[in-house]
């Protein structure tokens, strides 16, 4: 879950403080995952973006690594439960202005909110594992190694 909605869970605890039933704790927790879970996969969608720029900030005393389209979209590259996604600092990294990716996120711009549509697989990193590998068997190839 992302961590807007777990500082969501914890401000309606603090409100409600000690008048919260373990049943009712239980209930409120199970509708926000419930509601998270249907949110992540019920709007993915898959999409070319060409790469302006990227940067990051801070928030809520962690880290967020934005990504800016051509077309001023703004995307937070997270890892992600519901799509077992773990890796994600090592694809913002990776990533380069002026380049072209195919991307599948989830999510909607929320302004008020503070909630970006996110990443959670592209293809830059692969491609570019691929050309490595791509190269090296054709050396491999060139020099008669499988003939």
């Amino acid at each position: 879950m992302s961590r807007t909605f777990l500082h969501l869970f914890k401000d309606i605890f603090k409100t409600m403080g000690n008048e919260l039933s373990p049943k009712a704790a239980g209930l409120i927790l199970c509708s926000i995952t419930t509601g998270h879970c249907a949110y992540a996969l019920g709007t993915k969608r898959e999409k070319e973006i060409n790469i302006v720029s990227k940067y990051k900030f801070t928030r809520n005393g962690f880290t967020e690594f934005m990504i800016i389209d051509s077309e001023g979209n703004h995307y937070n590259i997270n890892n992600s439960f519901w799509y077992w996604k773990w890796d994600s600092i090592e694809d913002w990294s990776s990533i380069e202005a002026n380049k072209k990716i195919n991307t599948k996120y989830y999510g909607f711009r929320v302004p008020i909110l503070g909630i970006f549509p996110n990443i959670v697989s592209s293809n830059y990193t692969k491609n570019e594992k691929n050309i490595i590998i791509d190269n090296s068997l054709q050396q491999d190839l060139s020099d008669g190694k499988f003939s």
